[in-house]
């Protein structure tokens, strides 16, 4: 153990001869970062995505991605919000951060409507540490019209989820892709936004 305590002392230096520790850091984060996309999107095609009247299929992908993301995030803000040791305020924001992720009133997790399962779980007497697992698009998005008549996009996912490291069957989440007012400054556009509707 003494002998492998000094190689390492030896060898630090010699993996950042020359850098400053910030450069050899950086430089042991890049050669384990994913590959860069071919091509970098513009700021201009990435407004064009967000405010186009309908969504072409490279475009769904993008917002599939977005959506795998948000689901993630939901569970991320549950293990906050189930945690009676973290400050109140935080897991009150979490609560509201998780609300905002999801598309309507009706929709629901694990057969609740997502509201008062979001609530319940701040109720919690004991944390759980949750998350989304091996979740992938299991049904691409597809246009549909909503209850308005509004032009909206679904799709589905499917994860597993996964509880204090105690990963359970499969299940599926509901992606809907809907477009709305928002505020930038001092203007208001109308912006594709992905949000869930459906855990079970």
């Amino acid at each position: 153990m003494k002998n492998f305590i000094i190689a390492l002392l030896i060898l630090i230096p010699l993996l950042g001869a020359g850098q400053s520790p910030a450069a050899a850091n950086k430089s042991m984060e890049s050669s384990y970062s994913a590959p860069a996309p071919a091509a970098a999107v513009s700021a201009a095609d990435m407004e064009r995505t967000f405010t186009a009247i309908s969504v072409n299929a490279p475009q769904v992908g993008t917002f599939q991605q977005r959506g795998i993301q948000k689901l993630k995030d939901f569970y991320n803000y549950l293990t906050i919000i189930s945690n009676p040791t973290y400050d109140k305020v935080l897991r009150e924001n979490a609560k509201t951060q998780a609300k905002q992720l999801f598309y309507g009133s009706d929709c629901s997790v694990n057969g609740k409507i997502y509201s008062d399962f979001i609530d319940s779980c701040f109720n919690l007497k004991k944390g759980v540490e949750w998350k989304a697992v091996d979740v992938m698009v299991a049904q691409s998005m597809n246009a549909t019209t909503d209850n308005r008549d509004t032009v909206i996009y679904k799709g589905e996912l499917s994860f597993k989820e996964s509880k204090n490291g105690i990963t359970g069957a499969d299940k599926k989440a509901e992606i809907v892709l809907s477009k709305g007012e928002k505020q930038f400054g001092n203007t208001k556009k109308e912006v594709w936004s992905i949000y869930i509707c459906l855990i079970e």
